[in-house]
Protein backbone atom coordinates (compact mmCIF):
# COMPACT_ATOMS: atom_id res chain seq x y z
CA UNK A 1 0.00 0.00 0.00
CA UNK A 2 1.55 3.21 -1.06
CA UNK A 3 0.08 5.72 1.87
CA UNK A 4 1.67 9.33 2.72
CA UNK A 5 2.44 8.78 6.59
CA UNK A 6 2.38 11.28 9.16
CA UNK A 7 4.42 11.41 12.47
CA UNK A 8 0.93 11.32 14.20
CA UNK A 9 -0.02 8.36 13.27
CA UNK A 10 0.40 4.75 14.44
CA UNK A 11 0.35 1.59 12.04
CA UNK A 12 -0.78 -1.37 14.27
CA UNK A 13 0.72 -4.02 11.26
CA UNK A 14 4.27 -2.68 11.60
CA UNK A 15 6.79 -2.79 14.20
CA UNK A 16 6.46 -4.21 17.52
CA UNK A 17 2.86 -4.59 18.28
CA UNK A 18 2.61 -3.95 22.13
CA UNK A 19 4.67 -0.55 21.34
CA UNK A 20 2.03 0.05 18.71
CA UNK A 21 -1.04 -0.19 21.05
CA UNK A 22 0.77 1.76 23.74
CA UNK A 23 1.97 4.36 21.63
CA UNK A 24 -1.82 4.79 20.14
CA UNK A 25 -3.67 3.99 23.70
CA UNK A 26 -1.09 6.12 25.93
CA UNK A 27 -2.89 9.71 24.51
CA UNK A 28 -6.32 8.22 24.75
CA UNK A 29 -5.47 7.50 28.39
CA UNK A 30 -4.20 10.98 28.87
CA UNK A 31 -7.19 12.85 27.11
CA UNK A 32 -9.34 11.03 29.47
CA UNK A 33 -7.28 12.63 32.80
CA UNK A 34 -8.05 16.32 30.66
CA UNK A 35 -11.43 15.86 30.41
CA UNK A 36 -12.01 15.33 34.39
CA UNK A 37 -9.84 18.41 34.49
CA UNK A 38 -11.95 19.89 31.93
CA UNK A 39 -15.70 18.93 34.66
CA UNK A 40 -13.73 19.60 37.81
CA UNK A 41 -12.63 22.72 36.49
CA UNK A 42 -16.07 23.92 35.83
CA UNK A 43 -17.56 22.95 38.87
CA UNK A 44 -15.28 24.51 41.52
CA UNK A 45 -15.14 27.85 39.48
CA UNK A 46 -19.20 27.76 39.24
CA UNK A 47 -19.23 27.04 42.89
CA UNK A 48 -16.95 29.16 44.18
CA UNK A 49 -17.63 32.40 42.27
CA UNK A 50 -21.11 32.15 41.75
CA UNK A 51 -22.87 30.33 44.25
CA UNK A 52 -24.50 27.00 45.66
CA UNK A 53 -28.24 27.68 42.90
CA UNK A 54 -25.40 28.12 40.04
CA UNK A 55 -23.66 24.78 41.09
CA UNK A 56 -27.53 23.32 41.31
CA UNK A 57 -28.40 24.59 37.87
CA UNK A 58 -25.18 23.36 36.21
CA UNK A 59 -25.33 19.82 38.00
CA UNK A 60 -29.30 19.06 37.17
CA UNK A 61 -28.34 18.44 33.46
CA UNK A 62 -25.43 16.78 33.80
CA UNK A 63 -26.49 13.48 33.73
CA UNK A 64 -28.23 14.48 30.35
CA UNK A 65 -25.14 16.01 29.17
CA UNK A 66 -22.91 12.91 30.00
CA UNK A 67 -25.64 10.80 27.89
CA UNK A 68 -25.31 13.19 24.88
CA UNK A 69 -21.44 13.03 24.88
CA UNK A 70 -21.24 8.95 25.09
CA UNK A 71 -23.81 9.31 22.10
CA UNK A 72 -21.10 11.70 19.98
CA UNK A 73 -18.72 9.08 20.75
CA UNK A 74 -20.28 6.46 20.15
CA UNK A 75 -21.52 7.48 16.43
CA UNK A 76 -17.84 8.74 16.08
CA UNK A 77 -16.14 5.13 16.85
CA UNK A 78 -18.88 3.79 14.72
CA UNK A 79 -18.13 5.85 11.87
CA UNK A 80 -14.56 5.11 12.26
CA UNK A 81 -14.75 1.99 12.12
CA UNK A 82 -15.91 2.12 7.95
CA UNK A 83 -13.39 5.09 7.74
CA UNK A 84 -11.00 2.79 9.36
CA UNK A 85 -11.38 -0.24 6.68
CA UNK A 86 -10.94 2.21 3.97
CA UNK A 87 -7.23 3.24 4.89
CA UNK A 88 -6.55 -0.09 5.07
CA UNK A 89 -7.89 -1.09 1.74
CA UNK A 90 -5.98 2.07 0.58
CA UNK A 91 -9.46 2.89 -1.17
CA UNK A 92 -8.41 6.39 -1.81
CA UNK A 93 -12.32 7.12 -3.10
CA UNK A 94 -14.51 5.45 -0.57
CA UNK A 95 -11.94 6.91 2.17
CA UNK A 96 -12.82 10.70 0.75
CA UNK A 97 -16.28 9.79 0.50
CA UNK A 98 -16.65 8.29 4.07
CA UNK A 99 -14.77 11.30 5.94
CA UNK A 100 -17.15 13.56 4.53
CA UNK A 101 -20.38 12.11 4.83
CA UNK A 102 -19.50 11.64 8.55
CA UNK A 103 -18.92 15.21 8.21
CA UNK A 104 -21.96 16.50 6.60
CA UNK A 105 -24.18 14.14 8.93
CA UNK A 106 -22.75 15.34 11.72
CA UNK A 107 -23.67 19.31 10.74
CA UNK A 108 -26.85 18.07 9.91
CA UNK A 109 -27.50 16.52 12.97
CA UNK A 110 -26.00 19.36 15.24
CA UNK A 111 -28.25 21.78 13.53
CA UNK A 112 -31.48 19.49 14.36
CA UNK A 113 -30.11 18.65 17.76
CA UNK A 114 -30.05 22.38 18.07
CA UNK A 115 -33.46 23.10 17.00
CA UNK A 116 -35.03 20.11 19.51
CA UNK A 117 -33.04 21.47 22.29
CA UNK A 118 -34.22 24.52 22.25
CA UNK A 119 -37.59 23.83 22.07
CA UNK A 120 -37.68 20.98 24.57
CA UNK A 121 -35.25 22.12 27.14
CA UNK A 122 -38.26 23.13 29.52
CA UNK A 123 -40.17 19.73 29.14
CA UNK A 124 -36.82 17.46 29.29
CA UNK A 125 -35.78 19.23 32.62
CA UNK A 126 -39.21 18.87 34.07
CA UNK A 127 -39.08 14.98 32.99
CA UNK A 128 -35.92 14.79 34.78
CA UNK A 129 -37.50 16.15 38.16
CA UNK A 130 -35.43 19.78 38.41
CA UNK A 131 -36.36 21.76 41.35
CA UNK A 132 -38.35 24.68 40.56
CA UNK A 133 -35.66 26.73 42.37
CA UNK A 134 -33.07 26.01 39.77
CA UNK A 135 -35.37 25.63 36.81
CA UNK A 136 -34.49 28.93 34.69
CA UNK A 137 -30.72 28.67 35.29
CA UNK A 138 -31.65 24.95 34.28
CA UNK A 139 -33.17 25.84 31.15
CA UNK A 140 -30.72 28.27 30.13
CA UNK A 141 -27.61 26.53 30.96
CA UNK A 142 -29.15 23.27 28.88
CA UNK A 143 -30.34 25.65 26.09
CA UNK A 144 -26.54 26.91 25.42
CA UNK A 145 -25.66 23.72 25.60
CA UNK A 146 -27.58 22.63 22.93
CA UNK A 147 -26.42 25.97 21.13
CA UNK A 148 -23.21 24.05 21.22
CA UNK A 149 -23.86 20.67 20.37
CA UNK A 150 -23.20 20.98 17.08
CA UNK A 151 -19.34 21.86 17.62
CA UNK A 152 -19.44 18.92 20.19
CA UNK A 153 -20.58 16.43 17.79
CA UNK A 154 -18.28 17.82 15.30
CA UNK A 155 -15.54 17.76 17.81
CA UNK A 156 -16.43 13.99 18.37
CA UNK A 157 -16.55 12.74 15.01
CA UNK A 158 -13.72 14.33 14.20
CA UNK A 159 -11.83 12.29 17.02
CA UNK A 160 -13.32 9.57 15.24
CA UNK A 161 -11.90 9.95 11.93
CA UNK A 162 -8.31 10.95 12.78
CA UNK A 163 -8.08 7.80 15.53
CA UNK A 164 -9.73 5.78 12.62
CA UNK A 165 -6.42 6.60 10.39
CA UNK A 166 -4.26 5.59 13.14
CA UNK A 167 -3.61 9.48 15.05
CA UNK A 168 -4.69 9.08 18.37
CA UNK A 169 -2.24 12.38 19.15
CA UNK A 170 -3.46 15.21 17.41
CA UNK A 171 -7.06 14.48 19.56
CA UNK A 172 -4.93 14.61 21.97
CA UNK A 173 -3.46 17.86 21.56
CA UNK A 174 -7.01 19.37 20.44
CA UNK A 175 -8.16 18.34 23.82
CA UNK A 176 -5.55 20.04 25.65
CA UNK A 177 -5.80 23.10 23.45
CA UNK A 178 -9.71 23.11 24.37
CA UNK A 179 -8.89 22.64 27.98
CA UNK A 180 -6.57 26.13 28.26
CA UNK A 181 -9.35 27.61 26.72
CA UNK A 182 -11.58 26.36 28.94
CA UNK A 183 -9.87 27.18 31.98
CA UNK A 184 -8.99 30.69 30.71
CA UNK A 185 -12.92 31.54 29.72
CA UNK A 186 -13.69 29.65 32.62
CA UNK A 187 -12.42 32.74 34.86
CA UNK A 188 -13.02 35.86 32.06
CA UNK A 189 -16.52 35.23 31.80
CA UNK A 190 -17.13 33.97 35.39
CA UNK A 191 -15.02 36.07 37.60
CA UNK A 192 -14.31 39.22 35.36
CA UNK A 193 -17.52 39.53 33.47
CA UNK A 194 -20.14 37.56 36.23
CA UNK A 195 -21.76 36.17 33.53
CA UNK A 196 -21.90 32.63 33.99
CA UNK A 197 -20.07 30.06 32.12
CA UNK A 198 -22.58 28.77 29.64
CA UNK A 199 -21.51 31.01 27.10
CA UNK A 200 -17.54 30.36 27.76
CA UNK A 201 -18.46 26.68 26.98
CA UNK A 202 -20.46 27.84 23.92
CA UNK A 203 -17.12 29.84 22.39
CA UNK A 204 -14.46 26.77 23.80
CA UNK A 205 -16.36 24.41 21.72
CA UNK A 206 -16.88 26.36 18.55
CA UNK A 207 -12.81 27.36 18.37
CA UNK A 208 -12.25 23.46 18.99
CA UNK A 209 -14.62 22.19 16.84
CA UNK A 210 -13.75 24.15 14.18
CA UNK A 211 -10.11 22.91 14.28
CA UNK A 212 -10.80 19.29 14.25
CA UNK A 213 -13.04 19.94 11.39
CA UNK A 214 -10.57 21.03 9.22
CA UNK A 215 -8.09 18.55 10.07
CA UNK A 216 -10.82 15.68 9.82
CA UNK A 217 -11.40 17.07 6.36
CA UNK A 218 -8.40 17.06 5.13
CA UNK A 219 -7.76 13.03 6.15
CA UNK A 220 -10.36 12.45 3.05
CA UNK A 221 -7.77 14.27 0.91
CA UNK A 222 -4.11 14.33 2.18
CA UNK A 223 -3.03 10.73 1.70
Amino acid sequence: MSKKMHANQVIMTEGVIWKQLLAFSLPLLVGNLFQQLYNTVDSVVVGNFIGSDALAAVGSSNSLINLIIGMFMGIGTGAGVIISQYYGADEKQKLHWAVHTTMALSLIGGFLLIALGLLLSPLILVLMGTPESVMPGSVAYLRIFFCGSLFNLVYNMGSGVLRAVGDSKRPLIFLCISSVINIVLDLLFVVVFSDGNCWRWLCDCGCTGSIRFSYSQSTGTDR
